[in-house]
């Protein structure tokens, strides 16, 4: 359980450096593009010995990793624009309802056990998640920007998917720190080609920004290497990861958010907070 935990406060830590960056006017492209500098040298950095690992094993999982990696930059920047031009509101909704597509995945292609109790749990989750990130401001988003969280939803499960295919399928438990570490090694050359084709690299340092984005690096890190640790060592169903680590991941930003930000919850807020801890009796 330790590795879930560990999953889900590295993963809400991202919302919150996003946030505060924010205040910080802080280039979202180079924010993005020194936290997966700083995700890829910490990865580096918690290798085991080379030799611990098969080359013939690893060769089978890289394309996994680099189109993993390429998915992560593309979804770091989505969320990004649409957290600017849909909202935080939208934004958020459609990340964390994404959970249905791993949990879906797992259950079918896995072929887990699907009782009706757990299917009732994934189905009061998503109700929850959805409570629990409403606000009033929802009705007046601009619907001219509805494909981008659309996008968000889509793009978020099919890596979270991804995630749970390559964790069960392709690599061992050695290999977690390397395959994490070569993942956000693509997202840095992706995120370094933006940058330098769009011109938006300067050479001026912004203190707040570089601290920020190796802040962003470690949780980004953190949150994948976690989640993969989870998959390994909990002992439950992929199903039930991903859908405890998002649950408690909305449950913890909202308590941030109010304890932070000084954001206020409404009554339907705290109705997906008390629906989300009976979908947690529910799934175990």
């Amino acid at each position: 359980m330790i590795y879930l935990a560990a999953s889900i406060l590295s993963s809400s830590l991202i919302f919150v450096v996003f946030r505060v960056a924010k205040h910080y006017q802080a280039k979202l492209a180079v924010l993005i593009t020194i936290n997966y500098l700083a995700a890829t040298l910490l990865g580096i950095f918690l290798f085991e010995p080379l030799e611990t690992y098969s080359t013939e094993s690893t060769i089978r999982w890289i394309p996994y990793a680099a189109l993993l990696g390429i998915l992560f930059a593309l979804m770091f920047f989505v969320v990004g624009k649409s957290t600017q031009k849909a909202g935080i509101t939208v934004t958020s909704l459609a990340t964390k309802l994404s959970l249905v597509f791993p949990v879906s995945f797992s259950l079918f292609y896995f072929e887990e056990e699907l009782s009706f109790l757990k299917l009732l749990g994934i189905i009061s989750a998503v109700v929850a998640v959805a409570l629990t990130v409403y606000k009033k401001d929802l009705k007046r988003t601009n619907l001219n920007y509805v494909l981008l969280p659309a996008f968000i939803f889509i793009g978020s499960g099919i890596v979270d998917s991804l995630v749970k295919f390559v964790q069960a399928t392709k690599i061992t438990a050695s290999e977690v720190s390397l395959y994490t570490t070569l993942v956000f090694f693509a997202a840095l050359i992706c995120g370094t080609g933006y940058l330098l084709l769009s011109r938006q690299w300067s050479t001026r340092l912004h203190l707040p920004t570089l601290l920020l984005g190796v802040l962003l690096g470690t949780a980004n890190f953190g949150s994948l290497y976690f989640i993969l640790q989870a998959l390994n060592k909990t002992g439950m169903p992929g199903s039930l990861v991903f859908a405890l680590n998002n649950m408690l991941i909305v449950a913890l930003t909202t308590v941030l958010g109010r304890m932070i930000f000084k954001e206020k919850l409404n009554k339907t807020n705290f109705a997906g907070i008390v629906l989300a801890m009976i979908s947690l009796y529910l799934l175990f």
